[in-house]
């Protein structure tokens, strides 16, 4: 099977644990999953291997913990040490698609922001002033801010595994969380000056140019599987 197959297969599978042995498994299955470059396929070959080595432990009344031990967290590391890094082609697939479907989001809600004033409710001009400097400046910017974001939610997740939060904290740091890049992107695009030369582009272009990049994604994702 290949590796979406087996991410099914496990979704099923996991419905037949018991509460106390499923909550020791997630996280063992989300810090597995989110650990660093790691092949898809063989992490998820490992997890299914897991799993049923756990269900077969619960039919005989066996507990996760008598199965990986008294610090689950170290038995994943150790498991972790062991997985494949991904190929090349399929580091590089991943990376296209996560930075295609970014901006292809960005682009679609911003050109069906736009349109929607312009069209619908007549404000606003039919064409928008791009300064290719400043667009330049914004569009690094914006990158590392995402992956700076993703990569602290990652590592907070990971944290989290085998721990017991507090709701209340975990919601204020998630909160938090969300709101700190939703500032800095905000600054991003109200401070940063005009620069280089400029160009006019019609609005409903932003959303055509984000469908095209959601189909460039969509196809780098498609790459990077097959890969695997």
């Amino acid at each position: 099977m290949n590796a979406d197959d087996l991410i099914k297969d496990n979704n099923e599978k996991r419905k037949l644990l018991t509460e106390e042995n499923l909550k020791v498994y997630e996280d063992l299955l989300l810090y597995i999953r989110l650990a660093h470059s790691k092949s898809e396929q063989e992490t998820e070959e490992l997890l299914t291997e897991l799993l049923d080595h756990l269900l077969e432990a619960q039919a005989k009344g066996k507990s996760a913990k008598a199965v990986f031990g008294d610090n689950p967290k170290q038995y994943a590391d150790e498991i972790i040490g062991e997985i494949p890094k991904m190929v090349t082609k399929e580091r590089f697939g991943l990376f296209a698609y996560g930075l295609s479907m970014f901006f292809a989001t960005v682009l679609v809600f911003s050109g069906i922001y736009r349109m929607l004033r312009y069209y619908v409710f007549q404000v606003g001009e039919a064409v928008s002033e791009v300064y290719v400097g400043t667009a330049l400046i914004t569009t690094i910017a914006s990158i590392v801010i995402a992956w700076m974001f993703v990569f602290v939610v990652f590592q907070y997740f990971r944290w989290s595994c085998f721990r017991t939060i507090n709701k209340v904290f975990e919601f204020f740091i998630l909160w938090l969380g969300g709101m700190i890049p939703f500032a800095l992107f905000f600054a991003l695009l109200y401070f940063t000056p005009n620069v280089g030369r400029m160009i006019e582009i019609p609005v409903y272009l932003y959303f055509v140019a984000g469908v095209v990049l959601y189909l460039a994604a969509k196809w780098f994702q498609s790459r990077a599987k097959s890969s695997i």
